[in-house]
């Protein structure tokens, strides 16, 4: 597991911030928008902002599950 750096921290506490829902989901994570267009739109120009996160996609992962936020998978019976 990837060690987030402080940009990768720095992105998720901002998009948490604005209002997303953010989860780990496997070996990357998604990002459920806002429902509010002003929220949305904020959370739009920090994506655009920030730039490529695709190298970040591990570490972004990393720390959401580091924080509790993450998708498990159902055990199987």
């Amino acid at each position: 597991m990837r060690q987030p750096t402080t940009r990768a921290i720095e992105l998720v506490e901002a998009l948490l911030a604005a209002g997303c829902d953010m989860r780990a989901a496997g070996d990357g994570y998604y990002i459920g928008e806002p429902a509010d267009r002003a929220s949305a739109q904020n959370v739009r120009n920090i994506l655009r902002d920030f730039g490529s996160r695709r190298h970040l996609l591990g570490e972004i992962a990393s720390y959401l599950r580091s924080i509790g936020r993450d998708i498990q998978e159902p055990e199987e019976k």
